[in-house]
């Protein structure tokens, strides 16, 4: 990728029919708000294609699908687009070098069906997930709409001496009024809260109960003022043209696996806003292991972000 490249905004697909029409859309209008370029790609796993009955298989292959996707376009009114990149692979190792050559600002791709045996998100999304250095909306919905009311999960740190939860938590916030600044969205910032050691701690106490109290007082104090500063950040130096007058925080005392989930039900939210540091697995930075059950009890869209300096594994062994 050259140095002088300028940012995009990549649109993901692995079929094309009604629902892709919508995410290209969707993907179009977030573009357009950002004034970068839309790029399209159709990713075809290699175990779904065969090439054994072709007599070039990988030109055939290339041709035969970008037909398709011309017609496509043509039925729903994409003549301005034409055409799409293609790529035959693994999905989620496809995205990511993709994303990486034509330096994608986000990613835009349908969720995938959940796994009947699990329930949770499919595998190829979650390796999205956990792998990729960018930006991913994966998107539940088949409408074209923008979303109207936005949950943003963060947390706060105290021994992280280098500030990366604070840079993360301000990284989610820049992208939420660069994509989604509109007059008709409302924003929530949400933390949850807990003093996981209190139980241990307590026992050693002699009076627990008050131990216990004190610890989720202090814990609240420090999350509370952390969300402050961070509302701040909002207000004072990103200054949405829009989201400013609908914008609320809220600060909940229990655990972030179960209450991130309720609340997004409760608020009716349709996109949920949450940073993941990957190391092993999908850590949300601000639930630790718990972040994939987090993101299998959602019924909305999900933005993943990464703190700056992350390296896809996918990319180191490229």
């Amino acid at each position: 990728m050259s140095a002088e490249q300028s940012e995009c905004l990549v649109c993901v697909f692995n079929e094309v029919n009604d629902t892709t029409a919508s995410l290209i859309r969707k993907s179009q209008h977030l573009a357009s708000m950002q004034n970068i370029p839309l790029k399209l790609l159709w990713v075809i796993s290699d175990k779904l294609f065969s090439f054994e009955l072709l007599e070039t298989p990988e030109l055939k292959a290339e041709e035969r699908v970008q037909r398709e996707f011309s017609d496509f376009a043509a039925k729903n009114g994409f003549g301005d687009i034409g055409n799409c990149d293609i790529r035959f692979g693994k999905p989620f190792v496809e995205i990511i070098l993709y994303q990486q050559a034509v330096n994608a600002k986000l990613v835009v791709k349908q969720m995938e069906e959940k796994s009947w045996l699990s329930g949770s998100i499919a595998s190829d999304d979650f390796k999205l997930l956990r792998k990729c250095p960018t930006s991913v909306l994966l998107t539940r919905s088949e409408s074209d709409a923008l979303p109207k009311n936005i949950l943003v999960a963060v947390d706060f740190d105290r021994d992280d001496s280098a500030s990366h939860a604070d840079q993360l938590n301000k990284k989610m916030l820049d992208t939420v009024v660069r994509f989604f600044d509109n007059p008709e969205t409302h924003c929530t910032l949400f933390n949850a809260f807990n003093a996981p050691q209190a139980g241990f701690v307590s026992l050693f106490a002699d009076h627990p109960d008050k131990m216990v109290d004190d610890l989720l007082a202090s814990e609240k104090r420090f999350k509370g003022g952390e969300l402050n500063l961070l509302s701040h950040y909002f207000s004072k130096e990103l200054q949405p043209k829009h989201l400013l007058s609908n914008f609320q925080k809220l600060l909940v005392q229990g655990d972030a696996e179960h209450l991130i989930p309720l609340q997004v039900e409760k608020a009716e939210a349709d996109l949920l806003v949450i940073g993941s540091v990957a190391r092993t697995g999908i850590q949300g930075f601000l639930m630790g292991n718990t972040a994939e059950e987090v993101l299998s009890n959602v019924n909305c869209d999900v933005l993943t972000l990464k703190p700056d300096g992350f390296v896809s594994p996918v990319l180191e062994a490229d």
